[in-house]
């Protein structure tokens, strides 16, 4: 019987991704606002973009009616909430 060749990439785990997130946040902390090198400026945009994730929408595209501001919500949340309630179950 024939096995199958292991893939050459190892499936990255959500507290290796979040371990990640929080050394960027660390060297962002760090990074002298004088300093406009091309890591520098990746950085600088990598925590604008979390910020924008994270932070709540602006008002133009806040939804009036409670189906809409349900669905918005599911579609943000939905998706790391699904993740760790599979990770959560027995």
């Amino acid at each position: 019987m024939q096995q199958r060749p292991r893939s050459p990439y190892t499936p990255i785990r959500w507290l290796h991704q979040l371990a990640a997130l929080m050394a960027q946040v660390s060297r962002a902390e760090r990074l002298q606002r004088a300093d406009d090198s091309l890591q520098a400026r990746r950085l600088r945009q990598r925590m604008a973009m979390a910020q924008r994730l994270l932070n709540p929408l602006p008002s133009p595209l806040v939804a009036e009616a409670w189906g809409e501001r349900w669905l918005w919500t599911a579609l943000r949340w939905g998706g790391p909430a699904l993740l760790l309630a599979l990770w959560l179950r027995p």
